[in-house]
């Protein structure tokens, strides 16, 4: 039986994930180079828990799937989305400043700055969780400038509803120029 739940649970997260590539192409569309800065996590949440089989602050278990989806369970809450750069401290709502973590870490963390938070990981996963800040923002943790509070934006694009094809026709450019402007940029 355990086995069949797997088989179902594998099926299910790779339907997930085809769903939210069919999403990704539709932000490429609406925000070009740029999109990483503009989606939020939630839109990908299936994309960012498969980033990653373990938390990279400890290297424990993330559930069978991620948190937040329809049949939440104890599995499904061992991860949570953790926001590298906190909100509270100016980091962006975006996929580029999120990574799926244990709930175990994502509390203890808090609204810790990432270089504090680094301070406080034992060392293999200290390099773990260095290289994944380095790899989703392209620089070092120490380059973040702490800003104003930024809002959790949970609602989801109306635009997204539309075919790509149809979003072609009606945005034949990106909708933004660059990254959104925080003060903690």
């Amino acid at each position: 039986m355990r086995a069949s739940k797997a088989v179902h649970d594998r099926v299910d997260c790779d339907a997930q994930l085809r769903l939210e590539q069919v999403k990704l192409q539709k932000l490429k569309i609406l925000f070009g180079d740029w999109w990483q800065h503009y989606t939020v996590p939630y839109e990908l949440r299936w994309t960012l828990w498969a980033e990653r089989s373990a938390c990279p602050y400890c290297g424990g278990s993330l559930g069978s799937r991620p948190a937040d989806t329809e049949e939440e369970d104890g599995e499904a809450l061992l991860g949570h989305i953790d926001h590298m750069d906190p909100l509270s401290r100016g980091g962006e709502d975006s996929i580029r400043n999120a990574v799926y973590v244990c709930a175990k870490c994502n509390l203890a963390k808090g609204n810790r700055l990432f270089v504090d938070w680094l301070a406080r990981l034992e060392p293999p996963h200290r390099e773990t969780a260095r290289f994944v800040y380095l790899e989703k923002h392209g620089t070092q943790p120490e380059a973040f400038v702490p800003g104003e509070r930024q809002p959790r934006l949970t609602l989801g694009r109306l635009e997204l509803q539309f075919d790509e094809s149809v979003l072609k026709k009606l945005f034949k450019r990106p909708i933004v120029k660059g990254p959104p402007r925080t003060s903690g940029s």
